[in-house]
């Protein structure tokens, strides 16, 4: 049921050019495996949307079909998050390549048991061609490593990518740092923390992002409810009078 419902919301995603009609917007596949899975690719891809809300040529998006051979629906990927500079941020049914004239500049995919391999190998090197700048993987219960998580990084280079450095491994303290967004990233607790690297503090993460909301929300509501029953001091004052 869960998997309908994740298919039926993409289905019924704002449409973007006339030319997205002809390429399918679902894959039919859930956007992750499990709640932790989910939980790692929110970790990113929450906090980017947060920091570019405002910018109105930037466009943040994940589990989407980007589509990279025009007229051939069977060359697509659906990046885990994507960022794209230069480009409107409205939202879109289906990345078409063409359309929009350029590649993301920064992609991250979070590994499962089951896309670790092809997220190493094959996305690797498509993304490489396709031009991406920066490719990001995190594999948040990686097997050889004893402190599970590991994050790496791979930036453009030539007709290929190159690793930035060697990694970091959960709970080792090191970062990687993204040009393009002007972040690092490193691992902790199966998910991602991104640090500003002007201001060098933290970014909210998932967890965080969604205590402020429920909170922002909770004082919204607070206010509304004074303003349509009048506060105590404003109650005790037409008593007195």
């Amino acid at each position: 049921m869960a998997d309908e419902q994740i298919v039926e919301q993409r289905a019924a995603a704002p449409l973007g050019g006339p030319e997205a009609l002809e390429y399918p917007d679902s894959d039919g596949q859930p956007m992750a495996e499990n709640d932790e899975h989910y939980r790692a690719i929110q970790s990113i891809r929450a906090p980017l949307e947060v920091r570019y809300r405002d910018s109105a040529d930037t466009y943040v998006s994940g589990d989407l079909l980007l589509y990279y051979e025009r007229g051939n629906r069977h060359k697509c990927v659906a990046p885990d998050v994507l960022v794209t500079k230069g480009v409107g941020r409205g939202p879109r049914r289906t990345y078409l390549l063409w359309e929009e004239g350029k590649p993301p500049d920064f992609v991250a995919e979070v590994s499962s048991p089951g896309s670790r391999t092809n997220d190493r190998t094959v996305k690797r090197e498509l993304y490489a061609r396709l031009g991406v700048r920066e490719y990001f993987l995190f594999d948040p219960v990686y097997e050889d490593s004893e402190h599970g998580g590991r994050l790496q990084g791979f930036r453009l280079w030539g007709d290929g990518s190159v690793e930035m450095g060697s990694g970091g491994a959960e709970g080792s303290g090191e970062e990687l740092g993204s040009e393009v967004l002007g972040l690092s990233l490193r691992a902790e607790n199966k998910q991602i923390r991104l640090r500003d690297l002007v201001t060098g503090e933290d970014l909210l993460n998932f967890d965080e992002t969604e205590a402020a909301r429920r909170l922002a929300e909770a004082r919204v509501a607070e206010l509304e409810a004074l303003l349509e029953t009048g506060s105590p001091q404003s109650k005790a004052k037409t008593q007195n009078d």
